[in-house]
């Protein structure tokens, strides 16, 4: 295990940060600038921002465009829409922040940005409550951090979270509240009708009157042609590196376990344990008054006190010294069974441990081992040999080698997408396949990918080997489409048309019901309705009394007029308060942002625009 851990930096640094596990976090040195090789991007009067900063915000406005837009971002978008900017933005406000915490000396204890990380981040522990560095090295590596950036993150969060509490934490006065919830709460009563367009016969409108060959049919495709594109579809190589092919080659002998066994031995001995139950009070005042009336009860008698008095307290079973706090563990080894402690304070509260029972110090047999030695082995000889061929084949690809040469130095079999649609497959049992046609999409042709990982078991690169452009459908093969496309537009222009002609008549819709048979539906809706498409609601609660909606959804429209607005007699009890905070940080950080000297490398920005 020390040989992989020796090896790595980041273990040096987790060994100072996340302690030994759940329950228990030890003071270190400090871990802050341990690897500040990153290059600087921008300065804050002194304070940096990494690349590595710089381009995990670069990643997530991206992201959020990408979401917005259905689609990704080409790399002239991403300039265009100025999202390096945004990203920079947002990195110097913080940084504006930081460099105030500095400069006045705000500093975070490291225990508790231990605490922190661990909540944020249950995932990167195992079972056992230890930090798995497979886990973390991937968290690290999907997220483009560093460690010392994770920390710094967290670090900042907490100073911030803290600061904002002490100096911003101020509500909205409670009668602009009461106003501002009353609209909130305020429903709205409407009147409207939904017809299907797909099943509305109009005048000189129906499907029966159109053939392929009719001249408006083929203008309309023309005008159009847009919506007619075929997918874009690519060939596509690539190689993969599955753990799970090298378990058999790297499981040790028996031999192997047995010698590792005896040669460390004292690797598996069962620390002393102990059993007991903790009562948890919130001042001194509460404990020393239970302490005093449990004195002359046995142990069963103590908890049915406990339990009727409503004292919280917890039984805990099979913990050693160092998985118990330490104002706690202190206390709780020097107990003999049945024995009561005196009051224990920690930062969380005050406290009585009675001991229930001790566990003595076992060395493990080689039988009780063996598993944890074959999987402690299996993974450092494992994760060795993984590190190192993807090392190799990370500067395969840096000089220069193609996907076949690096296929036949590893010993590695290429496998093949040929003419694959971007969404080929997107279901939950490919997905490890879409990720890799994902990737594909973002890859220029005949350009090997960096190595990328999936999880913490596979890992793949690729080549895009032949691209199809989109080209429009041909006229002959969809003028079905088209021609349904085709109705559907006129029938709208004709809806439109009609309402824009009746927007003073008050019995219109009574007008529509009649002409098409369709029953006037009346509903009281708020904010929340969910049965109206949620685009109709939005318009309804912009409109005034009377006023009509026309909305199309898709193959539907909807003709509603607002009858009522309906607003509530008084407030709820527990109306939620609205904070000024933002606000206020906003014009505090805008007056600091004027004493700070700000400078930007604008010549490594664009260098790192340039690979979008």
């Amino acid at each position: 295990m020390f040989r992989t851990l020796g090896k790595s930096k980041i273990a040096f640094v987790l060994a100072i940060l996340f302690g030994i596990s759940l329950f228990f976090f030890r003071s270190g040195s400090r871990y802050s600038n341990f690897f500040n090789s990153d290059n600087v991007i921008a300065t804050v009067s002194g304070t940096p921002i990494s690349t590595t900063k710089f381009n995990r915000a670069m990643q997530m406005q991206i992201n959020q465009f990408n979401q917005m837009l259905g689609r990704e971002l080409s790399g002239d978008e991403i300039k265009s829409f100025q999202i390096h900017s945004l990203a920079l933005g947002g990195l110097i406000n913080n940084a504006v922040f930081e460099n105030e915490f500095k400069k006045n000396k705000f500093f975070i204890d490291e225990t508790v940005v231990a605490k922190k990380t661990k909540q944020r981040f249950p995932q990167l522990y195992d079972k056992n409550n230890k930090l798995n560095e497979l886990s973390l090295n991937t968290f690290l590596k999907q997220h483009g951090l560093k460690i010392d950036d994770l920390v710094n993150i967290i670090e900042f969060e907490t100073k911030v979270e803290v600061f904002d509490n002490l100096f911003f934490q101020i509500n909205m006065p409670n009668k602009i509240i009461d106003k501002i919830n009353k609209h909130e709460d305020h429903k709205r009563q409407v009147k409207y009708i939904k017809l299907d367009l797909n099943e509305l016969n109009l005048n000189n409108i129906n499907n029966n009157n159109y053939s392929k060959e009719d001249k408006d049919l083929i203008n309309y495709y023309n005008q159009n042609i847009n919506k007619y594109m075929s997918e874009e579809t690519r060939d596509i190589s690539y190689i993969i590196i599955d753990k799970e092919n090298y378990i058999e080659q790297f499981t040790p002998s028996e031999t192997n376990i047995q010698k590792y066994y005896y040669e460390n031995k004292n690797l598996y001995v069962e620390p002393e344990k102990r059993e007991f139950f903790q009562f948890n009070f919130k001042s001194k005042n509460e404990a020393d008054s239970f302490l005093d009336k449990i004195k002359i009860l046995n142990q069963d008698e103590i908890i049915k006190f406990a339990k009727e008095n409503k004292i919280f307290f917890n039984e805990f079973k099979n913990l050693s010294k160092y998985e118990v706090l330490e104002e706690l563990s202190n206390e709780i080894f020097k107990l003999n069974i049945g024995e009561i402690s005196k009051v224990i304070k920690t930062p969380l509260a005050h406290h009585i441990v009675i001991l229930k029972n001790i566990i003595p110090e076992k060395q493990q047999s080689l039988e009780e081992s063996f598993k944890a030695i074959q999987e402690t082995l299996l993974t450092i000889e494992l994760t060795n040999f993984l590190t190192n061929l993807k090392s190799n084949i990370s500067q395969k690809i840096l000089d220069g080698s193609n996907i076949n040469e690096i296929a036949n130095t590893y010993n590695l079999k290429i496998r093949y997408f040929k003419n694959v649609e971007k969404f080929h497959q997107n279901n939950q049992e490919d997905s490890f396949k879409d990720e890799i046609i994902r990737q594909g999409f973002t890859s220029n042709i005949d350009f090997v990918s960096d190595l990328i990982d999936y999880g913490d078991q596979k890992s793949f690169i690729l080549n895009v080997d032949n691209v199809y452009p989109s080209k429009p459908k041909e006229y002959e093969i969809i003028y079905e489409k088209v021609i349904k496309d085709w109705l559907l537009n006129k029938k709208k222009d004709f809806i439109d048309n009609d309402f824009s002609n009746n927007l003073e008549n008050q019995n219109y819709l009574e007008k529509l019901s009649s002409i098409y048979f369709e029953k006037i539906q009346i509903k009281e809706i708020d904010k929340n309705h969910s049965e109206l498409p949620i685009s109709l609601i939005t318009q309804i609660f912009e409109k005034k009394q009377n006023e009509k909606i026309l909305h199309f959804e898709k193959e539907q429209v909807y003709i509603t007029k607002i009858t009522n607005i309906i607003m509530p007699n008084d407030t709820k009890d527990n109306q939620k308060k609205i904070s000024l905070s933002s606000n206020l940080k906003n014009a505090f950080g805008s007056e600091i942002i004027k004493s700070k000297k700000i400078s930007t490398n604008d010549s490594l920005i664009n260098a790192l625009l340039s690979q979008y």
